[in-house]
């Protein structure tokens, strides 16, 4: 499975840190939020769940979570970049721990999770079976996994719009915005290396995942895809 450059990757993330935020609020057109929440709602945690958020950046997602596992539970967010981790916001109730780490190594024990979450992650990894198969290692039997992502649509009109849109109009924001073009240039060539819903499901098969649940945003360009832990 094609991969692509990491340490531009890091390198990026670096440089856009400081407006990251705000610039998926815009290139979103503001509902970015309520994709999160999609995303948390198909975890079906219980008050007392502990959950990872992979990839979790500025811990967006992780807070959301935090919200549905309240002070009895525990979420912990996991990213590479240092940048990032700075600037996340949580609930400020303890419930929240943030590790710099690699999602291709992830430092937690097998089976240490009621559910795994991946916002706009596994399509910016170099090794995504290697990924799979890390968070199917640390997800407790019959636990779930809940992957948020572009994708691309499936009806040819708006699949062409919908390029034009991510390669030359999201760019150009990001140039104004964050000061850095080429790193939202790099959005098309991700999602085009991105394995699409079948390839996804047929990965995360081999790793013991099985697809319970897939739901498109957006006419097709954002996907909710779920799996749920067998054994």
């Amino acid at each position: 499975m094609r991969g692509i450059n990491d340490a531009y990757v890091r390198d990026a993330f670096r440089r856009i840190s400081w407006r990251y935020d705000l610039m998926n609020i815009v290139m979103s057109w503001g509902m970015d939020q309520a994709w999160r929440r999609k995303m948390v709602s198909k975890c079906r945690m219980r008050r007392d769940s502990v959950a990872l958020d992979v990839c979790t950046g500025t811990a967006m997602v992780a807070a959301e979570l935090e919200k549905v596992v309240g002070k009895g539970g525990k979420v912990l967010g996991v990213d590479f970049s240092r940048e990032m981790l700075s600037g996340a916001v949580t609930g400020g109730n303890g419930t929240v721990e943030l590790v710099e780490g690699d999602a291709l190594n992830l430092p937690f024990r097998d089976s240490s999770f009621d559910c795994v979450t991946a916002a706009y992650c596994i399509r910016n990894l170099k090794d995504k079976r290697q990924a799979a198969r890390e968070i199917a290692r640390v997800i407790k039997p019959g636990g779930r996994f809940v992957l948020l992502d572009m994708e691309m649509p499936r009806n040819p009109l708006i699949r062409e719009l919908y390029k034009l849109y991510v390669g030359k109009i999201i760019p150009v924001l990001g140039w104004l915005i964050v000061g850095h073009m080429d790193v939202y240039q790099h959005l098309l060539k991700s999602l085009q290396l991105f394995p699409q819903r079948e390839e996804r499901r047929e990965l995360m098969r081999e790793v013991g995942l099985r697809e319970v649940d897939y739901e498109t945003l957006i006419f097709g360009g954002m996907a909710i895809q779920t799996f749920v832990a067998e054994g």
